[in-house]
């Protein structure tokens, strides 16, 4: 299992990009981890969706000061049951094969 956490603060508009890429992965034994940093935007709504229509993706809302990436991080890997872990940010795009490469390696 890879753990992919995705730290994301009004990303409303990339965030889509970011969890298409992660669903069109070839290895496909993953778990994806958005920690919202309290947004104020339509962030959540569309990570819910996602899933929703796929139980992989999982919205996670930061619990706890201070607000940034860096404790939306330290969140996902307080949550995470995989056995490798990737941080991406919510503007990132993966390669179809990111996953399966390096999980060979």
């Amino acid at each position: 299992m890879v753990s992919i956490i995705i730290p994301s603060y009004n990303r409303e508009t990339l965030i889509q990009e970011t969890l298409d890429s992660v669903l069109v992965q070839t290895y496909q034994h993953w778990e994806a981890l958005v920690v919202d940093d309290d947004s104020t935007d339509s962030t959540c709504d569309v990570v819910q969706n996602y899933g929703n229509r796929d139980s992989r993706i999982k919205l996670i809302r930061r619990s706890r000061e201070p607000k940034g990436g860096s404790v939306c991080r330290n969140i996902g890997i307080e949550n995470d049951s995989g056995e490798y872990l990737i941080f991406l940010d919510s503007d990132d795009v993966l390669s179809h094969n990111c996953l399966n490469s390096r999980v060979s390696y």
